[in-house]
């Protein structure tokens, strides 16, 4: 078994991989961020991460990086990491960042305890078809607003979400579930090249959940993982949201927390 600090060390590397894939990455020196000009208003799109700056002529360049960013597109978004200084984050705090739903990240080592439905089928996401599909689900995920944090996404931010999606085919497979031939549920799975799994995405329609569905899915995004050597498979979960505990019982385990802080526009309402 790996040790819980290196098992939290590989889940934040693979957290940050995820968010990359198929972005523009600009470093500076004490920090790192994701740029999508051409979609301002998906926040995860253009977010700093990997935080290094530890003295305080280090954090005080880290915020004017963020400053610099925020001109651009009217926001601040930070994402911190237990291996973030704790001087950040009390930064971030003077300085009027609001910290979001921080999430628990989950690793799963073992066997997973999850069966699947009668009636359960998985099919990648590949045509052009499957992803007008998935971007069907993904509006039905959005309108709900559990997983934005309450926020319910306009059309045009929703459609830049799915391109980010589509732009990270290749490390990250997005798959389609259906429950007696209809169409229910959504979910993807990310290989990393520090040999860890991601299972991430997630999403169910409200009439096929408490039938099996989401363990189902993910289930065959581990089973995907696993036939691509990634031995630990990552999950994460709202802090605050019943998803911890299914992840918990199937046979996750938390090893870490991830932060996000943002400074925004009173104006903006994007995610």
């Amino acid at each position: 078994m790996t040790a819980t600090r290196d098992l939290a060390k590989h889940a934040c590397e693979t957290y940050y991989f995820h968010a990359a894939i198929g972005m523009d990455v600009v470093e500076d020196s004490f920090c790192s961020s994701l740029q999508d000009t051409e979609r301002p208003d998906v926040w995860d799109r253009n977010r700093i991460f990997d935080i290094t700056a530890r003295t305080g002529a280090e954090i005080d360049k880290t915020i004017a990086f963020a400053s610099a960013k925020a001109n651009l597109v009217g926001y601040s978004y930070i994402s911190t990491t237990p291996f973030t200084s704790p001087a950040v984050i009390a930064r971030l705090l003077l300085d009027d960042y609001q910290e979001r739903t921080p999430v628990i990240q989950m690793v799963l080592q073992g066997e997973l305890a999850a069966s699947r439905p009668p009636g359960f089928r998985i099919q990648p996401v590949s045509t052009d078809r499957d992803w007008r599909l998935l971007y069907e689900l993904v509006c039905a995920d959005h309108s709900e607003g559990a997983r934005t944090q309450g926020h319910i996404l306009d059309a045009q931010v929703t459609r830049g979400i799915v391109d980010g999606y589509r732009g990270k085919a290749g490390p990250c497979q997005f798959f389609l579930a259906s429950l007696d031939e209809e169409l229910c549920a959504y979910g993807s799975a990310t290989t990393a090249p520090n040999g860890m799994g991601m299972v991430e995405d997630l999403f169910t329609l409200p009439s096929f959940r408490r039938q099996g569905v989401a363990t189902a899915l993910i289930s065959a995004c581990v089973e995907h993982l696993r036939q691509n050597a990634c031995e630990d498979i990552l999950i994460g979960s709202l802090a605050t949201e019943p998803p911890k505990a299914l992840y918990r019982k199937i046979g996750f385990q938390p090893v870490c927390v991830t932060r996000s802080f943002l400074k925004q526009d009173p104006k903006d309402a994007s995610i």
